[in-house]
């Protein structure tokens, strides 16, 4: 290793920041871009993640019977589902009166009596609830259908939690049950008659939901069955004490607790004989076969939601990238223009990525929160200074998240734009091999690419820094609470205090009605999971800040209206058969600078135009407004009398063969590079344009013929070669008009005689465009345009503009007839 080596290694060790002080990162540039970015200006910008999601949420509708392409209906396997209220005669309006028949049948069949106890009647209540939502969502329509849709969904969830926890029995469990099921019948079936025949439609393909009930499935029967393991081991295995009625019923020994009434037992069996130690080896063997067949519920859904969550995710990450490569398709050549390619591709790659990420964020806060309410409740129970105690972190954390969540903001803004830079210097280092070879800058690149990582490594070192500290404090607030918390009532178990609810916990079925072990133990867990879902909650809204500062950097890019698009009222391009005519067109990349001024010209079918000039004077940019790349700021093309910004935008671009100076080619096949634009090509035509474009004879003497695979950008042609290449793409097309820009640069004469004899003869009936600065190119022109500055300054045939003095292209020729050093006298002639 050289000295000069050393010291480069030595200068970006002390770059890094946990060595040196750091490069200086434009922090303030990223503060003034997130100023305005507040706590609901995030939540915006989550929520426009929302059509991303909808279609996992809404799903598709399947009809039945399936329809045949014979019964003159196209098939409707996944008709979209992203209206949710009834239409095209699709009706449920037969589940509003259902779910009101069932629920009146609660308190005429004694299920759920009225006026009886109150846990009866709230639900009671809540089956009412179901049923007025479901009435109001087969009239609401859009945003409301959306919003009654959730409603109904979370009063559905919240009856069968009521149900299973607090009201006793299980026949009304699975009364509410039915009732729930069949409310989600006006989300989930509809039907209608079709041609005297009853047809059914079932939405299916809402994944998120499905996701959603499986998780709170899983979380409602981990809880429940914590609750009564944990009562069952501490209270009856380990300290003798009877069951409650309760657990003695549901596990079919009822001779282990006394008493009829639950609330009268559950306080009886403190003082009831303790129970044998055959009794309590039994328990053991109960406990065991119940813990198996807990496992045997929750094991394969928690084999099976994590996969599940990857899948969703994965779809829904691929259609916002599919949406973000489709705008940037549509995008103008003046918005490429002025952003690096490594930007665009860390966009589509790496920012896009997180809408996965707000979806798994959020997935996860909802479930903390409901741990953490579930954890508040169930202390707030035991003790109301616990409740209060779990609340006072959410104030605390709150007060922290005001001071830290502007600074992540800032830091991760940078980070990805320092992010996004590096990936832009490695992109054009890549794209720039050749030139660094021939002048032996591989160094000097190297120096600057070492300088914009250690940049990119420093940006993202300090939101990881940031997140770290952010962590820290978050565990410290819910440590103290914690701490606080398990001291408390360690003295409460120890001191018989009765707990807050106790009426509540008897009707559970639990045995909290004093502080007892049990009771210790649970606080103790409902301690530690309200801390850390509110540690977790602070940790995900940091990440919700780079998060967000990812998205809008992907919004950004969707926002952005394409300038060039449909009018609304665009028709197709017919064939063509009279003339392209430019009139007054005048075009301007910046204000400031004209490109064309006033340009008027026609082209004929049948004939070849050639557009010269000096370097600058606009003749690629004319040939773009062609094929509308851009439009122009005054003046009008037209086709046939049509105008083209009235044409649909891909039927123009369809009738419009181009073939450009970049010679772009890819690492496929020969056969795949010359169709790129018409894939369904066969040999036969693959093989007619390679002949027009005089490169068949290169196609037969490689190896693998049409199938040889050409390196990266067709690095192992030469430039003839690949011109040739680019032509024939071209011709394939069979568009009715073409442009060649500089065809033949890079051909010796020979070859380009050959090929402009047979672009002439296959040209005819098209309209030829050339954009060239080759004599022998522009001679075989029906009409030569001489562009100055913006302006056509002389048009016309060879011989007429030969002959006009003082003219400027009879200089150009001249001039480089004498560069050449021949064929002067026969140019001038």
């Amino acid at each position: 290793m050289t000295s000069r080596q050393r010291g480069d290694e030595a200068r970006a060790a002390d770059a890094l920041p946990f060595l040196g002080s750091g490069e200086a990162l434009p922090e303030a540039a990223a503060a003034a871009k997130v100023a305005d970015r507040g706590f609901v200006a995030i939540i915006k910008i989550f929520a426009r993640t929302w059509p991303y999601l909808s279609p996992y949420v809404v799903g598709y509708w399947r009809e039945f019977p399936r329809r045949l392409e014979s019964e003159g209906h196209a098939p409707a396997a996944e008709a979209s589902a992203s209206s949710g209220q009834v239409d095209g005669g699709w009706g449920c309006r037969h589940v509003p009166p259902a779910v009101a028949v069932l629920v009146a049948i609660g308190p005429l069949s004694g299920l759920l009596p009225v006026g009886g106890h109150w846990s009866r009647t709230g639900l009671f209540v809540s089956t009412v609830v179901m049923a007025v939502l479901c009435w109001a969502l087969t009239f609401a329509k859009a945003r409301a259908y959306v919003t009654i849709s959730f409603a109904l969904a979370l009063a559905g969830g919240l009856a069968l939690l009521f149900a299973v926890l607090v009201v006793d029995g299980f026949a009304d469990n699975v009364y509410v049950a039915v009732v729930a099921a069949a409310a989600a019948g006006v989300w989930v079936v509809q039907y209608r008659f079709e041609d005297g025949k009853l047809r059914f439609r079932v939405r299916l393909g809402s994944h998120l939901v499905y996701y959603g009930v499986l998780f709170l499935a899983s979380t409602l029967v981990t809880m429940v069955i914590a609750l009564f393991s944990v009562d069952l081991i501490s209270q009856s295995i380990l300290q003798a004490k009877p069951l409650t009625p309760f657990l003695a019923n549901f596990i079919g020994q009822p001779e282990l607790a006394a008493g009829a009434s639950v609330a009268a037992d559950a306080e009886a069996n403190v003082d009831l004989a303790p129970l044998t130690p055959e009794q309590r080896y039994g328990l053991t063997w109960v406990y065991a076969v119940f813990m198996l067949f807990a496992w045997a519920a929750l094991v394969p859904a928690s084999l099976f939601l994590p996969y599940y969550y990857i899948f969703i995710m994965q779809r829904v990450n691929q259609g916002l990238r599919m949406a973000l490569l489709a705008r940037w398709h549509r995008l103008s050549l003046r918005y490429h223009s002025g952003h690096r390619v490594g930007d665009s591709v860390y966009r589509l790659y790496q920012d896009s990525a997180q809408v996965t990420a707000v979806v798994g964020t959020a997935v996860q806060v909802l479930q903390l929160l409901v741990a953490y309410a579930v954890g508040v409740a169930v202390l707030a129970a035991l003790d109301p200074l616990l409740g209060a105690m779990t609340l006072s972190i959410v104030v605390f954390a709150m007060l922290w998240g005001r001071w830290y969540s502007p600074r992540m903001r800032v830091k991760s803004l940078v980070s990805r734009e320092a992010n996004s830079a590096f990936t832009s210097r490695v992109q054009e280092t890549f794209a720039a091999a050749r030139i660094l070879k021939a002048y032996g800058t591989g160094e000097a690149e190297q120096r600057r690419l070492e300088q914009e990582s250690v940049q990119a490594f420093n940006a993202t070192f300090r939101v990881r820094s940031l997140n770290a500290i952010v962590g820290i404090v978050a565990f410290s607030l819910a440590a103290g609470v914690l701490l606080l918390g398990q001291f408390l009532t360690a003295v409460w178990a120890q001191g018989a205090r009765e707990t807050f609810a106790t009426v509540l916990v008897a009707l559970v079925g639990l045995s909290f009605l004093r502080w007892n072990l049990s009771a210790y133990q649970s606080a103790q867990d409902r301690l530690g999971a309200a801390s850390v879902s509110v540690r977790d909650v602070v940790d995900r809204w940091a990440q919700a800040q780079d998060m967000a500062m990812g998205l809008d950097r992907v919004f950004d890019i969707l926002a952005i209206e394409p300038d060039v698009k449909n009018s609304p009222n665009a028709v197709p391009l017919g064939p063509f058969r009279r003339e392209i005519r430019f009139e007054n067109v005048s075009f301007r990349y910046e204000p400031e600078r004209p490109v064309l001024q006033d340009v008027s010209f026609v082209a004929k079918p049948g004939t070849i135009t050639a557009i010269i000039g000096p370097t600058g004077s606009g003749k690629s940019s004319l040939m773009s407004l062609l094929y509308r790349l851009f439009d122009p700021d005054a003046g009008s093309i037209s086709i046939d009398g049509v105008d083209i910004r009235q044409l649909e935008l891909d039927g123009l671009r369809d009738n419009v063969s181009v073939a450009l100076q970049e010679n772009v080619l890819f690492g496929v096949s020969v056969r795949e590079n010359i169709r790129y634009v018409v894939p369904a090509a066969s040999d036969a035509e693959v093989l007619a344009a390679a002949r027009v474009a005089c490169v068949d004879d290169y196609i037969a003497k490689l190896p693998a013929g049409l199938d040889t695979i050409l390196s990266d950008r067709g690095g192992k042609l030469s430039t003839g070669q690949r011109q040739r290449l680019s032509i024939a793409r071209a011709v394939v097309k069979d568009a009715p008009i073409l442009v060649l820009d500089e065809p033949t640069a890079a051909l010796d004469a020979y070859t380009e005689h050959r090929v402009l004899e047979r672009l002439a003869a296959w040209g005819e009936g098209r309209a030829i465009f050339l954009i060239t600065h080759r004599i022998s190119t522009i001679r075989r022109a029906d009409r030569i345009l001489y562009l100055d500055q913006g302006r056509i300054v002389e048009s016309g045939t060879h011989e007429a503009l030969m002959n006009l003095d003082g003219g400027r292209y009879r200089h150009f020729v001249q001039t480089e007839a004498r560069l050449s050093g021949s064929q002067g006298s026969e140019d001038v002639a």
